[in-house]
């Protein structure tokens, strides 16, 4: 089989170097840019994904570990107060050196690198049997062709500027400051014996407060000098003394990249340039390498099977990583709400700001993460448990039998109201997902009175359901639960699973949660399955929620 790949980054030397090992097909990689010309400074790598490298390529994650960082714990530190957490195991390598070591790899396995050189997959289609886009998230393939994919890219409004530093910390360190313009943050971790990469994110808000410079309408390679002075001075008790590099350092947007299709006819795309997750999960390279794994098998198998079996391969492989990318990026978008909003946490203390930085992504519960690190509760000053010591109140509809403590849940009928007058807690659900915002409110309202008066001695609150895990209906729902807190008593706002996919429910839910008792400051009830009540527990020691109940099924 003759293959062509558009981009020379890691996913597409993987490929191309694991093509030449699986048989005798003909690969030639074409990128524009120097084989030496790299943007970035580390590349993490969690053990799940080190695993699973290793079954593939296993020189190249020797060649990772020989040259990189290893560490195992996790540090928050803000205001001269520092957590830390252990048992996570995580490596990194400079991206310049991961690299370098797929080059000389893909090239020993026999296949052609071809570095200044531009090159068009339509061009390339004439000539090869396969084309794939592995030119990352500006990927000028994918652009040329997103019609066809049905291809989308939303860009946030936050800001994110990557930079080195000529230290090596010794942990996943996670920095929180106020810069003066509003709350600063930095992931750092450790690539090299004395360098650590150092990413500093801030808001819209501290963008635009601080007459920064976007980093969009500079050319390549320029280096915001502006920048990296305010995030040493911020930051300057955590760099002591050591100094902060640049590569094309700047401040940036994160764009989320997403495709109906991963590939169309004979050309294919992989890593950045079909799906991107944001950097606060360090998946981007992963990702991109397992897709090329996945890939260069189909792909094998395919040429072995014959030229009719090549369409049938390409759906294989996206069938193979959508569902595992699909995770990431749901993750992802969890961990990223972490950073857009830091205001949300900016008052809480160390230890329980670190649960809920190990829990952004909605896949780690107390249980697991006190499994890893049994010390971590005692390190970071909490009694945490795995689940609640004591019996967890139920949510329970009107009319059903209900014990002392337990919420009733009501409609706005006079016969769903009729069993509730001795209820200690009374909740109406509310619709805060579409719909003019007028309407919302006087509905709401008039249930809220309704429920008031049928059990005078209650305390009252709203219901509303998690959305799609996705910021756009997040914020509806905040923004309209918040009117309704300002325009009539709500005495709890209970946060309750919503209809869709489980894994989708449980990250919007829990970003929901959260943003409701940051921006409303009302008691916030988390509600959960009875299966799921380590993950709401976990919610409630983090301080997205004040109270945990459950349903009755």
């Amino acid at each position: 089989m003759r293959v062509a790949c558009v981009g020379a980054g890691p996913g597409g030397l993987m490929l191309a170097l694991l093509l030449r090992r699986l048989g005798d097909h003909e690969v030639d990689v074409f990128e524009r840019s120097p084989a030496d010309a790299t943007f970035g400074f580390g590349v993490v790598f969690s053990r799940l994904s080190l695993a699973r490298l290793r079954q593939a390529a296993p020189d190249v994650v020797a060649a990772l570990l020989d040259q990189g960082a290893r560490w195992e714990d996790v540090e928050v530190r803000r205001d001269g107060h520092a957590a830390r957490s252990s048992g996570h195991g995580f490596a990194a390598v400079e991206r310049r050196a991961l690299l370098l070591s797929l080059q000389k790899l893909a090239r020993e396995s026999g296949a052609r690198l071809h570095y200044r050189t531009e090159a068009d997959a339509t061009d390339l289609l004439e000539r090869y049997d396969v084309v794939v886009a592995a030119d990352g998230a500006g990927s000028r393939t994918r652009a040329a062709r997103a019609t066809e994919w049905g291809a989308r890219q939303v860009t946030g409004e936050s800001r994110y500027a990557w930079f080195g530093v000529e230290r090596a910390f010794d942990a996943m360190t996670f920095l929180f400051a106020d810069g003066g313009h509003g709350p600063v943050g930095a992931h750092v971790y450790p690539y090299t014996r004395d360098k650590s990469t150092f990413l500093v994110e801030i808001s819209a808000e501290t963008f635009r407060a601080g007459g920064f410079v976007d980093g969009h309408t500079q050319p390549p390679g320029w280096n915001d000098e502006q920048a990296m002075e305010y995030c040493a001075k911020v930051f300057a008790a955590d760099l002591e003394g050591a100094r902060l590099i640049g590569n094309g350092s700047r401040w940036l947007t994160f764009s989320h990249i997403d495709a109906d299709r991963w590939s169309h006819g004979r050309l294919v795309g992989i890593g950045d340039a079909v799906h991107t997750a944001h950097f606060s999960v360090g998946s981007g390279t992963t990702m991109a390498l397992e897709d090329a794994t996945e890939l260069a098998r189909r792909l094998h198998d395919a040429a072995v099977s014959g030229p009719d079996a090549l369409e049938e391969a390409l759906v294989a492989y996206e069938k193979a990583r959508r569902p595992i990318v699909a995770g990431i990026q749901r993750a992802a978008w969890a961990s990223r709400r972490m950073w857009e909003h830091q205001e949300d946490h900016a008052d809480l203390d160390v230890g329980t700001l670190m649960l809920r930085l190990l829990s952004r992504s909605g896949q780690s519960p107390a249980d697991l993460l006190l499994r890893l690190d049994k010390g971590l509760a005692e390190r970071c000053g909490h009694a945490w448990t795995p689940k609640p010591t004591e019996p967890v109140p139920a949510l329970v509809s009107a009319g059903e039998p209900a014990a002392p403590g337990d919420a009733v849940l009501v409609g706005a009928t006079d016969e769903s109201l009729a069993p509730i007058r001795d209820a200690g807690t009374v909740v109406v659900e509310v619709d805060a997902a579409d719909g003019p915002l007028d309407a919302f409110l006087g509905g709401a309202r008039a249930h809220l009175r309704q429920a008031r008066a049928a059990a005078p001695g209650a305390r009252v609150g709203v219901l509303v359901r998690a959305t799609a895990p996705a910021e756009e209906p997040v914020a509806t729902a905040v923004a309209r639960v918040a009117a309704l807190v300002r325009a009539e008593t709500v005495d709890v706002v209970a946060v309750a699973p919503g209809e869709g996919d489980a894994a989708d429910n449980r990250a919007a839910q829990m970003a929901l949660s959260e943003r409701v008792r940051a921006v409303t400051g009302a008691r916030t009830a988390y509600v959960c399955r009875p299966a799921e009540l380590s993950q709401g527990w976990t919610h409630v020691q983090s301080a997205r929620a004040d109270v945990l109940w459950t349903t009755t099924a």
